[in-house]
């Protein structure tokens, strides 16, 4: 069924992207603006790397251009590659795989007794998959590719999501849109404001597992928080900082990072991994590390309040934090989340439910089975974007 999937979800792309044929651009520039220095005007100058590839397959080269801002010659360009088991570059410029991984690029280039250095971080792979070179710098349905820690992620500061908000109904349901997750929920009042904390962690579609963390607000209500509460995708001025990684614990027992999402600002992390939890329901396999910055002292002693009703305990030290364990340290809440979760057990509502719309929709099933056949595929199209 996995195969089946990816293979039908590639077609549909290549189909949707056919006419796309050349990737934009990646530079990497060091600064090359004009300044000033004793009333005299000073150059400074730009080392740019370009290529309109960001992965070569194994044994396959790609031409890579290097050019120096702000000079009437251009100088000679020393190439060099940080592993060459990976990848190696020549002379010229261009790069060949070597072997699955990551190299970078370096140039290098030496002008009025200045280095200029640029770097390039390229991808070897094992085929050429130009459906993630084109996820790296487009979006699709607000979702991206990174190579470091091979993963899919949300942009979440484009996010179509961002005009919807969120609320419990959704949890509820997920997973008859087979989307099975354990999530835990912190409800807190500040500025006036009312806000809802929630992170997830689980099986996302058909082939994908991944975590998120949420922060979404509201004006602030007296009518309390139920099914039907929504709450806003929050102003710039509400995001907050943080970083996320997720741990898998493999079948031998020991746990493997997945990815980590780096420390900035969102209002919305998230991260998605190729492949299925031999376990979904409670999707305890899964531990989700990481932390979250907070506006100031009451926010933070909010939150913190708000995670200990949850259920997680408070570690001594930051580098001792245990299970379901969080610590502070000013503003930042470092947290260790993988058993406690706010989600129920749907599987017997679903076997049930299921059971009983089949009976139902077999005599119309002949009349809509091209409609079942459209969302189908568009159901794994979604499935491997997510």
């Amino acid at each position: 069924m996995k195969r089946f999937a990816v293979k039908l979800t590639a077609v549909f792309f290549v189909l949707l992207f056919a006419c796309t044929s050349v990737f934009s651009a990646t530079v990497y520039a060091v600064d090359g603006e004009s300044s000033a220095e004793n009333g005299e005007a000073v150059v400074n100058h730009a080392l740019v790397l370009e290529s309109d590839h960001l992965s070569v397959t194994e044994r396959k080269t790609i031409q890579m251009k290097a050019s120096v801002t702000n000079v009437d010659t251009q100088p000679q360009i020393f190439w060099s590659s940080s592993d060459e088991s990976v990848a190696t570059v020549d002379s010229n410029g261009v790069v060949k795989g070597v072997g699955v991984g990551k190299a970078v690029i370096i140039a290098k280039a030496y002008i009025d007794g200045e280095t200029l250095r640029g770097e390039f971080a390229i991808n070897v792979v094992a085929r050429s998959n130009f459906l993630r070179d084109f996820l790296v710098n487009q979006q699709v349905l607000s979702y991206q590719y990174s190579y470091i820690d091979d993963y899919y992620y949300t942009n979440d500061k484009e996010a179509w999501q961002y005009n919807f908000g969120f609320g419990k109904i959704y949890d509820f349901v997920s997973p008859y849109i087979l989307l099975e997750y354990d999530y835990i929920r912190v409800f807190f009042t500040y500025e006036n404001k009312d806000w809802m904390l929630q992170m997830w962690k689980g099986q996302y579609g058909l082939i994908f597992y991944g975590g998120e963390i949420g922060i979404y607000n509201r004006p602030h209500s007296d009518d309390g928080i139920n099914e039907w509460t929504f709450f806003n995708c929050p102003a710039e001025e509400d995001w907050l900082n943080m970083e996320m990684t997720l741990w898998h614990e493999e079948l031998n027992g020991n746990w493997t990072r997945e990815f980590t999402r780096e420390y900035t600002k969102y209002w919305w992390c998230t991260g998605f991994k190729n492949g299925h939890l031999r376990q979904e329901e409670p999707a305890d396999e899964l531990r989700l590390t990481g932390r979250i910055t907070l506006k100031d002292a009451e926010m933070t002693k909010l939150v913190v309040d708000g995670l200990k009703e949850c259920g997680f305990g408070v570690s001594e030290t930051k580098d001792g934090i245990g299970l379901d364990q969080i610590y502070t340290e000013g503003n930042d809440v470092y947290f260790c989340w993988q058993n406690i979760s706010e989600a129920e057990s749907t599987m017997a509502i679903k076997v049930g439910f299921g059971a009983l719309t089949t009976l139902q929709m077999l005599p119309i099933l002949p009349f809509i089975l091209p409609f079942v056949q459209m969302f189908a595929l568009a159901a794994l199209l979604v499935s491997v974007i997510l």
